[in-house]
């Protein structure tokens, strides 16, 4: 009896995630071909071939949807930059590398991107953020802070949930300066400045005067 079971539950759950695979593939075609605002959920349901219904039970509101395909990138192409960490040698340069890996994204998806900053930004907002958000950027983050303390760069006495968050503001300010000034914005200089903050925080620098022989 158990042994029947368990291939049917492994049916289920595989025809489950067929569908919800088919409709984030289905959603973003239609974002690209048509736009994002111009898409409907019924449209989606319809291209899907599912009822309405069955749909919002996968995804409550379009922007979850891009929401998934946007962690879908993360997992696919997480594995390779967490290697490449450990060939740099400090936080810095981790953290340069894979902001210029995300912004570079960024850019060939603006609008998609776009949709998804504001839905997070809106969980964030109303404190009941969903488990799995930002999920594969946390990955990320998490790895960096941890080689950081491991070589003292980073500080141990925060909670490593709140230098994650910090992670996150910057890749987040680094984003939100490309899209408020897209013609005039500089990557490298944008980066270099949000890493020193995350790196040395808000403290003002002292230049030392030369003194005058």
């Amino acid at each position: 009896m158990n042994q029947r079971k368990e291939p049917d539950r492994n049916r289920m759950d595989r025809k489950k995630e067929e569908t919800r695979q088919k409709i984030v593939n289905t959603a973003m075609q239609l974002f690209k071909e048509q736009s994002f605002d111009l898409t409907t959920m019924e449209q989606i349901a319809k291209e899907v071939d599912i009822a309405k219904g069955t749909l919002y039970n996968y995804f409550p509101v379009k922007e979850a949807i891009i929401n998934e395909y946007i962690q879908q990138s993360f997992r696919e192409n997480n594995e390779p930059r967490l290697a490449a960490f450990g060939e740099l040698p400090d936080t810095r340069s981790r953290m340069k590398l894979i902001l210029e890996m995300l912004i570079e994204g960024i850019q060939k998806e603006s609008d998609i991107f776009e949709k998804y900053f504001i839905y997070q930004i809106q969980n964030m907002i109303s404190l009941s953020r969903d488990a799995g958000m930002q999920s594969g950027m946390r990955n990320l983050a998490r790895e960096i802070i941890v080689l950081g303390q491991k070589n003292g760069e980073i500080r141990n006495d925060l909670s490593f949930d709140i230098l994650v968050a910090l992670f996150e503001f910057v890749f987040v300010e680094v984003a939100q300066e490309f899209y408020m000034h897209p013609e005039t914005f500089n990557a490298a200089e944008t980066i270099n400045s949000c890493v020193d903050l995350f790196m040395n925080g808000a403290k003002k620098k002292i230049v030392k005067k030369q003194r005058k022989c």
